[in-house]
């Protein structure tokens, strides 16, 4: 499965801006002032149709992504160059990432058939696979916790799972359906999306869950990261909505997004400003100053499906395009 169930149809190629030439990745940039976001590249994935999805800035600047369809874990390294690594069993439809402080890069894999969390060592060129113990877990979004372990989203059993460095997993009933995306917030806690119930979840490192409904009702809430002034920001896919929610009380605030309809992915930019990406039959990513509460919107051309997002090891916001098959690069210049 992707989150083209959620996304729809779309996709096209994404030009550098100025006179076309790609940019390659470089070693860590200064940040200019003023801060001017653009679109700047784009990076084809050499599998064809591989649904690029989760994505993180790996220990070794490379920017690694998981390809549900082509069943690789890819990295677009610091020469501008994708490599592929092919999973050791067909079908394991790859699809979160992250990375660990043992320089290990590790994956979700979302198909009832694999049902695994996955691992590959950039330094051996060896994968290994750790099994879910719930059934059909549908494991989605993967994300480093305080204590040290990796905790991820189980949208089939609605389940949140915890595997430690040496492979041991489990998983907890959290109530709800369909968690989806998740992130580690100011207090520790891993909080999550409930894009079936709609709710915002919380689970301590002690395994203590709390379920707070949006206020607005079937919002599908779907993207989730943590922002600067320590709340949660969450996008409302089926509402068009920007969502705050407080870790100390669960108080919530919600803006509307004006000419952002179904916002997808989420990140919060070196410059303070929110990055939204809208998706539908005109895609674009929407700058929200929380501040002021202006918006920007830049277009990405019809037909682009963005799926996960990040800040990169540059300050860039990296995210895979499952429509135009490539990872793309959004820059302050």
């Amino acid at each position: 499965m992707t989150l083209r169930f959620i996304m729809g149809a779309a996709a096209a190629a994404i030009l550098f801006a100025g006179c076309g030439k790609t940019y390659p990745i470089d070693a860590v940039l200064p940040t200019p002032t003023p801060l001017t976001p653009s679109v700047t590249g784009s990076y084809m994935i050499t599998t064809a149709a591989s649904q690029p999805e989760g994505l993180v800035s790996g220990p070794d600047d490379s920017i690694w992504f998981a390809e549900e369809n082509g069943n690789n874990i890819g990295a677009l390294d610091t020469a501008a160059k994708i490599i592929e690594y092919p999973l050791p069993n067909a079908g394991s439809e790859p699809y979160g990432v992250t990375s660990w402080p043992d320089g290990n890069v590790w994956f979700t894999e979302y198909a009832t058939t694999a049902n695994k969390i996955g691992r590959y060592n950039p330094s051996t060129g060896n994968f290994a696979e750790f099994a879910i113990p719930t059934a059909a877990a549908q494991a989605t979004s993967i994300v480093l916790g305080s204590d040290g372990a990796l905790w991820f989203t189980e949208s089939g059993t609605a389940r949140i799972g915890r595997i430690t460095l040496t492979g041991t997993v489990t998983d907890f009933p959290v109530g709800g359906t369909e968690p989806l995306a998740a992130a580690e917030g100011a207090d520790g806690a891993i909080w999550f999306t409930e894009y079936g119930s709609n709710q915002i979840g919380r689970i301590s490192t002690t395994e203590q869950v709390t379920l707070y409904n949006v206020p607005t009702a079937a919002s599908q809430p779907y993207d989730v990261v943590p922002g600067s002034d320590g709340a949660l920001w969450f996008t409302e896919h089926a509402t068009g909505k920007l969502g705050r929610i407080t870790t100390n009380s669960g108080s919530f605030t919600e803006v509307s997004l004006t000419g952002c309809a179904t916002p997808g992915p989420l990140r919060q930019g070196v410059d303070g400003n929110f990055y939204i990406f809208c998706l539908g039959a005109s895609p674009s990513i929407l700058q929200y100053n929380p501040t002021t509460t202006k918006t920007k919107s830049f277009s990405l051309k019809s037909g682009s499906v963005p799926q996960f997002a990040i800040v990169g090891f540059d300050n860039r916001i990296y995210f895979t395009d499952s429509g135009l098959n490539e990872i793309e690069q959004f820059t302050y210049q």
